[in-house]
């Protein structure tokens, strides 16, 4: 029995109706819950890193894949593909990936936090924006329907939350439970994942010009995409501190799958062709993730250990760094203390950077979700 038959929009199940568009409204319910509104006012104290990462996500970076899309259609390469690259630079940035990374990389993280909370709220409104401005005469959207969609969808959830937060009860459940919240979250893109193949292998992909070299294309694409960005995030941010350096680094060169992939869901509701532009997301989630922990390792060399060790040896025990490690697989990360535990024990980063590699029970769940789509041919 193949399975991609119980996850395509034809199936009994609708998941349609019945996972995405609920899914899509817990996702932001459950963000608005745990969301911190005073990371948020924390980040206008550095209004220059601000203005900074908001413009490299939603200018930069679009602008630099409208050229290299331009260039590939040129070539006569897949416009679909083109348009969900462009759809995915338009996305906001991580949060719990970017957070960790530039704790892992000795960055600082309070400024991580704070820019990566803000840039999420302003992609809930810049992303259709842009995917609106930039696709206007490649795909049909229609700009009524899609406001009203994402104000049931994600506003009103997202700002429930928020409201919800103010009664004292839920806000505590809220904070105490926020690694359940995300595990939710992700085994609800797994699932969204999972439908999503299972419309893409029920198609005829060569009858929109898409051949299957195109998918291992696309990765490769997608590597490089995500270098060049690295390399103009990097050399245009000399005039900041190193910590403060790799924070918006980290912040501003990542794409979210969390919010992302919701929010594509939504603004293609409609297409037939919604599927196939969500691959080249999906696809970026692994790229950027493998080229963070590469680039960590290089980036912890160069901060200066000795300010993180200044305050005692005690730090550096094994039990601060057996601590600190386990706070950072649960994703409870707020502080410094990991990457100067792992300064003070030696240890190399490349290994303590692959134990968050081991961590993303995600990555392996939507490897899972793809092989059980693809179609079971008969012999």
């Amino acid at each position: 029995f193949p399975l991609r038959e119980i996850g395509g929009d034809s199936s009994i199940l609708m998941p349609k109706y019945t996972l995405k568009l609920p899914g899509v409204i817990m996702i932001f319910l459950s963000q608005g819950l745990c969301l911190d509104p005073t990371a948020v006012t924390k980040a206008f104290t550095q209004f220059h890193i601000i203005m900074y990462v908001s413009i490299f996500v939603f200018v930069v970076y679009p602008a630099v894949v409208m050229i290299i899309t331009t260039l590939l259609e040129s070539m006569g390469y897949s416009k679909y593909f083109c348009t969900g690259m462009i759809v995915t630079s338009v996305m906001p940035t991580t949060t719990a990936m970017s957070t960790i990374l530039t704790t892992m990389s000795g960055g600082k993280v309070a400024v991580a936090v704070a820019n990566a909370t803000l840039n999420n709220l302003m992609g809930i409104v810049c992303t259709p924006a842009l995917v609106m401005l930039l696709l206007s005469g490649t795909v049909s959207v229609d700009f009524g329907k899609v406001a009203i969609k994402l104000t049931y969808s994600i506003l009103v959830p997202f700002f429930c939350g928020q409201a919800l937060r103010s009664i004292a009860i839920i806000k505590d459940f809220a904070v105490k439970n926020k690694p359940k919240f995300s595990i939710f979250n992700h085994a609800v893109l797994v699932a969204m994942i999972f439908c999503s193949f299972c419309n893409i292998f029920s198609k005829q992909l060569s009858d929109y010009g898409v051949e299957w070299y195109h998918v291992l294309l696309q990765v490769l694409l997608n590597v490089v995409v995500h270098l060049l960005v690295c390399i103009v995030g990097w050399v245009t941010t000399p005039w900041a501190s190193m910590p403060d350096r790799i924070a918006i680094f980290f912040v501003a060169v990542q794409k979210t799958i969390v919010m992302g992939l919701p929010l594509l869901n939504e603004l293609f509701n409609d297409d037939p062709l919604r599927d196939i532009y969500a691959l080249p997301l999906i696809m970026y989630h692994p790229v950027e993730l493998i080229v963070g922990i590469f680039a960590g390792g290089r980036m912890l060399k160069l901060v200066e250990a000795s300010s993180h060790l200044e305050n005692g040896s005690e730090e550096g025990s094994p039990t601060a760094l057996k601590g600190a490690l386990h706070r950072l697989s649960s994703r409870e990360v707020g502080s410094q203390e990991v990457s100067a535990a792992l300064s003070a024990q030696g240890l190399p980063a490349l290994q303590s950077l692959a134990n968050m590699l081991k961590k993303q029970w995600f990555l392996c769940c939507m490897m899972v979700a793809i092989v059980l789509a693809f179609p079971l041919r008969e012999v």
